[in-house]
């Protein structure tokens, strides 16, 4: 299992076999565009998706909010053309997460599409849009808001310097940069 040995650690223990299910999920029925990227790999989005689940355990989110959180993890970046900024690969991946539920008989969480079509947006298209539809409330905002501060969390595998913690939306978020940073050199310790 991909991340075990952070899997073992305390803090990840109430999140420990929801990200088990989900990365398991991933790796057997999410097809990635891109496998070969350098950047943004199911390495990354597994990354993403233990840090999402940690973020909302200590928020208390419900079993849905949870839900939504992990599967926007792991279908987030499937549809990239490039390593670049590939403005669009949201959409595309909020497409494809769409398609699959139906295809596949799964529930279809509007959140999760919403949430997936804007990650690759400035913060105030993704919330303008959210606000508008008639479907989502207030959580929605805060999902959002906690899907977009995971994902930032992995920037350090860009270089030491490719997250900007001034930017992070959540106080959750800014108590794991550090775990963040070891995350990833353990996760490449693993894939070594």
């Amino acid at each position: 299992m991909f991340l075990a040995n952070v899997l073992n650690e305390p803090d990840c223990q109430p999140i420990k076999k929801s990200y088990e299910q989900w990365f398991t999920f991933m790796e057997e029925n999410v097809e990635f565009w891109l496998p070969d990227s350098e950047w943004h790999t199911k390495t990354h989005c597994a990354r993403v998706l233990l840090l999402v689940l940690l973020i909302g355990n200590q928020k208390g989110l419900s079993d849905d909010e949870m839900a939504a959180l992990a599967m926007t993890a792991v279908f987030h970046d499937s549809r990239r053309l490039d390593d670049g900024i590939d403005k669009g690969h949201g959409s595309r991946a909020a497409e494809y997460y769409k398609n699959y539920c139906h295809e596949h008989d799964l529930p279809y969480d509007e959140q999760t599409y919403y949430i997936t079509y804007y990650h690759d947006q400035d913060d105030s298209l993704g919330l303008s849009e959210i606000k508008k539809s008639p479907n989502l409330n207030e959580r929605a905002i805060l999902l959002y808001q906690v899907f977009k501060d995971a994902d930032a969390l992995d920037r350090f595998r860009l270089g030491p310097d490719g997250l900007d913690v001034r930017f992070l939306r959540t106080e959750e978020a800014r108590q794991l940069v550090d775990f963040a940073k070891d995350l990833l050199c353990k996760s490449s310790e693993t894939n070594a």
